[in-house]
């Protein structure tokens, strides 16, 4: 059965009204904090997460379907921003913070989208150095909650 945890076992981690664009990307505002989301220290731990590390987006746009949809929090480590093949990043370029799978190639590293069609800006994979619109790491994705059909 569930067993209630001690109360000191939670722990706050920030939520933000920023949506983080999973096609163009939404330009980052003030990023106004609205509210704490309660996380299980214990369990953050057995992940190697810290909490002041952690901040929550909720997505925005269709470019990452079916593994991200609108609406759904999006938990990024903002000590993370190690680029790994196959991992979803919290990523901005040009202003707009949006999420991203990275692809490594040879000494390339590309951001693309998983559902390109969601994104005339995303058809393509980017460059991270692209010489142009560079795009910088703020986080890895390490948790995404969405309603189940």
């Amino acid at each position: 059965g569930v067993r209630a945890s001690p109360a000191d076992d939670w722990a706050d981690v920030t939520g933000f009204t920023q949506s983080v664009g999973l096609g163009a990307g939404a330009l980052p505002q003030e990023y106004a904090e609205t509210h704490k989301l309660k996380f299980r220290e214990s369990s953050l731990r057995r992940k190697g997460l810290r909490p002041e590390d952690l901040a929550v987006f909720y997505g925005e746009g269709d470019s990452m379907q079916p593994r991200i949809r609108e609406g759904d929090a999006i938990m990024f480590d903002t000590a993370d921003r190690r680029p790994r093949h196959g991992r979803l990043y919290v990523i901005s370029r040009e202003g707009e913070i949006s999420v991203k799978r990275c692809e490594l190639a040879g000494d390339l590293v590309l951001f693309r989208a998983d559902n390109a069609a969601g994104d005339h800006s995303w058809q393509q994979p980017r460059r991270m150095d692209d010489p142009v619109s560079p795009i910088t790491i703020e986080g890895k994705v390490v948790w995404i909650a969405g309603w189940e059909d």
